[in-house]
């Protein structure tokens, strides 16, 4: 398979891994209208974890399921647990929107620590790019000026977490499916939430609606996981990187469509500078690639 075609590949499961996450909220939002927010994700990591099985039998990969143990796994998915968990108690004690501003550090702190660590070469051009992209973001997000806010820290950890998560998945062995990684992910949320829980909540009994929104959402992050690890495996960070603010554009549409809520000017413009950017970082990594293949 050609480098360009793995790169559009990527870019593809960045997009659809953005859309999963997305309804994975929007149908957990929903649900915790009812259910304590700790018990949302509990139960979403126990169905999302006996959805999970039964795909890698079904697949021919339960017999590699051992491998979600491998240290490299299990630190890719403990930095997922310690992101989520970060980003529900910022939500629950911040505004929404200096919370979602702050996640869309991640591409950046991705770049960043692929340069550091893994030696990536990132033209100007690109990281300009990176930059714009989340300048768009906030646009978007438009966050509050009500002032500091202490649990923003958590958002801004909640951005780490997930930063550390993508660069040590790109460390995790090509032997390893991408399914096994992400029903992994389930099965560390479901003990880490679950002790979380019974620390901070007192159960309370889902309906059958609550439970129904529940496993939507398990199907969605399950899948959403598995796209994700698997547009870093096949791309270059570079490329992907600023598809992961596609995100702020599924929060829009699905806001429109589900919640009523339409985008003012400003946010309109953040999704310009989204698109316009995302489009150039293709632009530009083929220009670059053709001079490579001259050279």
């Amino acid at each position: 398979m050609s480098h360009q075609h793995s790169n559009l590949r990527g870019i593809v499961y960045m997009l659809l891994a953005t859309g999963c996450f997305l309804i994975n909220d929007s149908l957990l939002k929903v649900a915790m209208a009812n259910v304590p927010p700790l018990e949302a994700l509990f139960l979403r990591a126990v169905i999302a974890v006996l959805m999970g099985l039964p795909v890698l039998a079904a697949t021919g990969a339960l017999g590699k399921a051992p491998m979600m143990f491998r240290p490299k796994v299990v630190a890719r998915n403990f930095f997922e647990l310690a992101a989520a968990a970060g980003y529900i108690f910022a939500i629950a004690n911040a505004p929404l929107a200096d919370i979602t501003a702050l996640a869309q550090l991640t591409p950046m702190l991705v770049m960043l620590g692929a340069v550091v660590f893994f030696g990536d070469r990132v033209g100007g051009a690109a990281a300009s790019l990176i930059v714009v992209a989340f300048i768009g973001a906030v646009l978007v997000a438009q966050p509050g000026g009500s002032g500091f806010q202490p649990f923003a820290l958590l958002g801004l950890w909640s951005a780490l977490g997930c930063a550390i998560r993508d660069l040590i998945g790109r460390r995790v062995d090509a032997e390893v499916p991408a399914l096994v990684v992400a029903v992994g992910a389930s099965a560390v949320s479901l003990l880490g939430i679950g002790v979380l829980m019974l620390m901070f909540e007192a159960w309370v009994m889902p309906g059958p609606a609550e439970l129904l929104l529940i496993a939507g959402s398990s199907a969605m992050l399950t899948l959403g996981q598995l796209l994700l690890f698997s547009a870093y495996r096949v791309a270059e960070t570079r490329v992907v990187a600023p598809f992961f603010y596609a995100g702020t554009l599924w929060a829009l549409i699905i806001g429109a469509l589900v919640f009523g809520t339409v985008p003012n000017a400003l946010a309109l413009a953040g999704i310009g500078l989204i698109l316009v950017s995302g489009v150039l970082v293709v632009v530009f990594e083929r220009r670059a690639r053709r001079v490579e293949l001259a050279a």
